[in-house]
């Protein structure tokens, strides 16, 4: 493993690469409020593979976006685009898991030619608004961003306390997701806080909306593998507008496995063995 720094978007990201000697090279885009290191155990698996994953701004180690500014979701297509542009490569594969796995499934519409294979593990595209409510997101992303002023970031005197935290928040075994918070956590004068801009948990001001969506997702040419998860958030009611999505994109793989939200953390020898099966058809 090897780890360095690249401006990626305007910001300095911190990047990680495993099995760095392997020659084919995968971009691994890690989900809201998580890291790279959610992928330490997918990457073990996948030794043929070299594993290039970053933290998002904001996430991990990477810096955070300058004062005033805010996160949109949209901005990770110019990180993958600059990541790829560092590399030279004509076209490269993705794999993503929640929030990554949406942006990358709309960087394979907006630049088809730009990506050979396309892995996503509990993703099909970004959460969408309906037009009609878009007073009410703008609304909410105003009320939540004044009440960041008052707001401070919460203080665990043991890593334990924080691992036991985000195990919870996460529905994962603690042990599952220890190297995730490791990076996620600093230490400050009384204990641990984490690391991740608190702007992060802003809702995003505007959304696409469906329609738009939809218009975007035919768009995608490569062969693109779907993991779910039996207990996982594409299989909660308010997703169905997300299984719909399915008969959009072409060349769709859907595979079905035992866990959560999170289970590339839970089950890493399966999903491995899912994505290097694909990656050989």
């Amino acid at each position: 493993m090897i780890e360095y720094k690249l401006e990626l978007g305007g910001t300095q990201c911190s990047i990680v690469e495993w099995n760095p000697d392997a020659e084919h090279i995968i971009f691994a885009l890690h989900g809201w409020l998580d890291n790279l290191a959610t992928f330490e155990t997918l990457a073990a698996q996948m030794p043929k593979h070299r594993i290039v994953a970053f933290d998002f701004p904001g996430h991990g180690h990477s810096d955070h976006i300058s004062a005033g500014a805010s996160y949109h979701f949209l901005d990770g297509l110019y990180l993958i685009d600059d990541l790829r542009a560092h590399f030279q490569l004509e076209s490269v594969s993705l794999l993503g898991h929640s929030m990554g796995g949406a942006i990358a499934t709309i960087y394979a519409a907006t630049e088809p030619a730009k990506v050979d294979k396309l892995m996503l593990i509990e993703a099909l595209g970004p959460v969408t608004s309906a037009a009609e409510k878009a007073h009410e997101t703008l609304a909410k992303s105003l009320s939540q961003r004044r009440a960041l002023k008052n707001k401070e970031k919460p203080v665990y005197q043991r890593f334990s306390l924080a691992l036991t935290a985000r195990a919870m928040v996460s529905a994962i075994k603690p042990e599952l997701i220890k190297p995730l918070v490791e990076r996620a956590l600093t230490h400050v004068e009384n204990g641990y806080t984490w690391r991740a801009d608190a702007r992060l948990r802003t809702s995003s001001a505007l959304r696409m909306s469906e329609p738009q969506l939809r218009s975007v997702l035919p768009k995608i040419v490569c062969p693109v593998l779907l993991i779910e998860a039996e207990s996982g958030y594409l299989q909660l009611a308010d997703a169905e507008y997300i299984q719909a999505r399915k008969p959009l994109v072409k060349q769709l793989q859907v595979e079905m496995l035992p866990g959560g939200h999170h289970l590339h953390l839970e089950s890493p020898e399966v999903v491995a063995s899912k994505i290097n099966q694909f990656l050989l058809s």
